[in-house]
């Protein structure tokens, strides 16, 4: 008999649908739906436990790292009325069109709820569309799926990682005629908080819902939108700034499965045959497509591969690489900050009418005094004369707009006549530091130096940088550790995603001659973007470490570093290749 907590269910209903005597049904609560058992009806089988993902921790994961790729549908329409890029629907039409069957969320008919279905159906492929944030009725799903495998027919599963899970404890065996989809997912909220939207809109308009698309492109991919269409004509849509959803979770996640905060499928590898997801934070691509969507694709099997390889034709592929995804959708692999209210909000969820609930947790006015809360508890770490000097004054400084330097006490900065800081993004320095410590924080520019920070870049205590007499520094996104030093006497860049070490040490060149080097000449230095350096390596001149590569804790690295290559030792050799992080 299965007996899990509200916390550890991920409302899969696999227990439910494996249970040969009706046992077991599922109750909704709070918007989401747990079983219970009818002791009456158990025989002690345990098939439910057997088929249960949160009760079976093991995630039988494939063997390696996943191929990326940013992808979209040729068919500018598709892709339109897509969520990203139109990649599920040219899976799903290739798998219909050659004799097989697609399973995916629907909505329901009164669109207060959604619901799995498994379709042959070409016809079908416009249902299966755009996002529904909750979690669908599972209904008999599972049962369908095998009956049509153990019929011989090829199915496409599309659904969230735990449900692919679920899927295949509940059938038991592997199928080579199964493709298993899952998405890049944040977490399921209530479905109680959609079904009282739908209300309020319907009493608002006067009329039935009649379409409901969530992340609608009218305004664009990144400038996506919910749209509601209604029986008598009317439409309204809400810009994602304005949307109940988005302002919740960007003040504080009430409205998410406590099972998600936990979720056990935040990985790599993966465990399904193709992930999909919205690319966002994509670099390198055109303002058509930033309108349009991009897909993120991660294609983690050999029958993925065969799969996806069929659809080459009616798709634009670009390879990308791991850590692109994972610096724009931070629920890939990071876990989600539980929230503190959540009892209450769900108790108001039972009570309040709609409009109330986004009054008293999505208020625009709640988010603005949380941004206002946050840049004052920033602006209160600061030397405020240092930052209005280094900001508003000094004309060795450059900054974009709303980009800025924060000078946390112990921040020492010199920058001589004819230097230049340039601040494209913001600067945190002496960031962070022991608390009630007298930690410092370094930063020297001399006459004709220029250091370019151009990503959010955050200086931990007892750093030094130093940039020499016309020599240029340029980072994008970092965060140094304790005891960073830097020294800089002709060119050093640093790509984004650099992780840092404690004491790690960079320079890029002698800085005085000797009998052993007398006529060697400075180098540039090359860290590209999403390389770790581990506590106590040391970087010389003339170096490029390409990215993906790790080098091991003090290390001294000496010679090139090749993509995704380990190294380690003094001098640094390579220790392994081909590796993720």
């Amino acid at each position: 008999m299965i007996d899990i907590s509200r916390e550890k269910c991920v409302g899969c209903q696999a227990c439910c649908a494996i249970c040969p005597k009706s046992a077991i049904e599922m109750e909704k609560k709070e918007g989401f739906t747990y079983p219970t058992v009818k002791l009456d009806k158990c025989i002690d089988c345990h098939l439910c436990e057997k088929v249960c993902p949160a009760i079976n921790s093991t995630v039988n994961k494939n063997s390696g790292y996943p191929t990326v790729y940013a992808a979209w549908s040729k068919d500018s329409k598709i892709r339109t009325h897509c969520t990203s890029g139109g990649i599920c629907h040219e899976l799903s039409k290739y798998i219909i069109m050659n004799g097989g069957y697609v399973a995916g969320v629907v909505w329901c008919d009164d669109y207060r709820n959604a619901e799995y279905i498994i379709t042959n159906s070409l016809d079908d492929l416009e249902r299966l569309k755009q996002t529904k944030y909750f979690q669908p009725e599972i209904n008999d799903i599972y049962v369908k799926v095998q009956t049509v495998l153990n019929a011989g027919k090829t199915v496409l599963f599309i659904g969230s990682s735990c449900t692919n899970d679920a899927l295949k404890k509940f059938l038991n065996k592997d199928y080579d005629n199964l493709y298993c989809v899952d998405y890049i997912c944040r977490g399921y909220t209530s479905q109680i908080f959609h079904e009282k939207r739908i209300q309020y809109l319907e009493t608002k308009h006067r009329s039935k819902i009649s379409s409901v698309q969530y992340k609608n492109k009218r305004m664009g991919w990144t400038k996506f939108g919910t749209l509601f269409q209604f029986e008598n004509g009317e439409e309204e849509y809400i810009n994602r700034a304005d949307d109940s959803y988005e302002l919740m979770f960007k003040i504080e996640d009430n409205n998410t499965r406590p099972s998600c905060y936990v979720c056990k499928y935040r990985i790599l590898p993966r465990h399904t045959d193709i992930t999909v997801g919205d690319f966002w934070g994509i670099k390198g691509v055109s303002q058509t497509d930033f309108k349009e969507g991009i897909s993120a694709v991660m294609i983690s099997s050999d029958k993925g591969r065969r799969l996806f390889s069929e659809i080459k034709d009616e798709i634009v592929l670009e390879k990308r690489y791991i850590d692109e995804i994972t610096s724009g959708n931070g629920a890939l692999l990071n876990q989600l900050n539980a929230s503190n209210n959540a009892k209450r909000f769900f108790s108001d969820l039972d009570r309040l009418p709609f409009h109330r609930l986004e009054k008293k947790y999505a208020s625009k006015n709640i988010l603005r005094m949380k941004k206002f809360m946050n840049i004052l508890g920033t602006l209160l770490k600061c030397n405020i004369f240092m930052f209005l000097y280094y900001n508003f004054l000094c004309r060795r400084v450059t900054r974009k707009h709303l980009k800025f330097m924060f000078p946390y006490f112990g921040s020492k900065i010199q920058l001589d006549k004819g230097a230049k800081l340039i601040i494209n993004d913001n600067l945190f320095m002496n960031s962070p530091k022991h608390k009630h410590s007298g930690e410092e924080c370094y930063l020297k520019i001399l006459s004709g130096g220029c250091f370019e920070v151009d990503g959010v870049c955050r200086l931990a205590a007892n750093n030094t940088i130093e940039i020499n007499h016309d020599a240029y520094l340029k980072v994008g996104k970092v965060s140094s550790n304790y005891g960073t030093t830097i020294v800089c006497g002709n060119r050093i860049e640093i790509g984004n995603d650099v992780g840092f070490g404690r004491n790690v040490v960079i320079y890029d060149s002698n800085f005085h001659s000797t009998g052993l080097n007398r006529n060697a000449r400075m180098k540039p230095l090359i860290i590209q973007d999403h390389v770790w350096l581990c506590t106590g390596v040391t970087i010389v001149k003339g170096i490029t470490i390409e990215r993906g590569a790790v080098c091991s804790i003090n290390s001294t690295v000496t010679r090139n570093v090749k993509s995704k290559n380990m190294v380690a030792g003094i001098p640094a050799k390579v220790m392994m290749t081909n590796i993720e992080w």
